[in-house]
């Protein structure tokens, strides 16, 4: 097993840092790691006291920061300070024994028709590929303090043949396979990092087993809801083996509170130590939860129970 966690996203001064930890943001000001480094070194200090290992940390996010856009919505290339942010996360992880598993992009990238077009055009161009996966993994493609990199979260939303909504299904699934496809193309020729992609239901753990994805692991992320216990599967009863999958399958996200959760949501009693135990006994590579800083409805993991 590895034992991880959900970093997703810092917090800077009070506020959730989403999509702003690296690089100069389209507000054009710098909330990134660099600008409170300290806040940084603290949570990795209370992480690594409680024997995590990896921590799940998104970069890239709905492409507000970390990129630089022309006047004209194009990709420019990476944004200013972008270096000097993820350098000192590279630092500090490392100062603390553990890695990241850095997840390049987040579905809500994919709301904006202009933002879709920079990952895949008509013609087969990926300006995102090009002027920015490329000399991202050019300078941290060997990094040591680099466990994996997770393409996409939760591509299963805006997917036509995967999302439970009709409306949010954006693109259709050759177009994410050829996408996903060539980003993993482009990390297995510059790192030796493992790949995952965090895939939003259990029900399409199948999917990501596809080798036109090239991934080293499967990662599910399971939020059962009472309230529609058919809308998706349930990972507990079922041992890893049981998904009939050829790589080994990662819980990558879940809730670790059953009495925290959003208004809409309401959570079976698993509690985290359930998780974990599934995870151990189940086979499963390991379960991650969400999150370290209880930056959203669901709340903050209990390090005291990871220990």
């Amino acid at each position: 097993m590895i034992r991880g966690i959900n970093y997703p996203w810092t917090v800077f001064e009070g506020r959730a840092n989403y999509g702003c930890d690296f690089g100069r943001n389209k507000w054009h000001c710098h909330t990134g790691v660099s600008a409170h480094a300290q806040d940084v070194l603290d949570d990795f200090a209370a992480m690594s006291a409680a024997g995590l290992e990896v921590a799940r940390w998104f970069v890239f996010t709905d492409g507000r920061s970390g990129i630089d856009w022309t006047a004209d919505g194009d990709i420019a290339g990476l944004a200013p300070t972008f270096v000097t942010d993820l350098d000192a996360a590279l630092d500090i992880a490392a100062a603390y024994r553990m890695r990241l598993c850095l997840v390049l992009l987040d579905f809500l990238w994919f709301d904006d028709p202009q933002r879709r077009l920079a990952l895949l055009d008509r013609h087969g161009a990926s300006a995102f590929l090009d002027r920015v996966l490329d000399p991202f993994l050019d300078r941290y493609g060997r990094a040591a303090a680099i466990h994996s990199f997770d393409l996409i979260n939760e591509p299963d939303w805006v997917i036509e043949e995967l999302a439970t909504d009709p409306h949010r299904g954006v693109w259709p699934l050759s177009r994410l396979r050829s996408f996903a496809g060539e980003m993993a193309k482009r990390v297995r020729a510059r790192s030796k990092a493992m790949i995952t992609i965090g895939g939003g239901r259990v029900m399409a753990a199948r999917e990501w087993d596809d080798p036109v994805y090239d991934l080293d692991f499967i990662q599910v992320h399971s939020y059962p809801d009472v309230r529609h216990p058919f809308r998706d599967d349930t990972v507990f009863g079922k041992a890893a083996a049981d998904f009939g999958l050829s790589k080994p399958l990662l819980i990558g996200e879940f809730p670790s509170q059953p009495r925290v959760h959003p208004p809409g949501h309401l959570s079976p009693v698993y509690t985290l130590a359930d998780y974990l135990a599934l995870a151990r006994d189940g086979g499963y590579l390991g379960a991650w939860p969400w999150s370290f800083k209880g930056t959203d409805a669901f709340g903050a993991v209990d390090l005291r129970a990871m220990r």
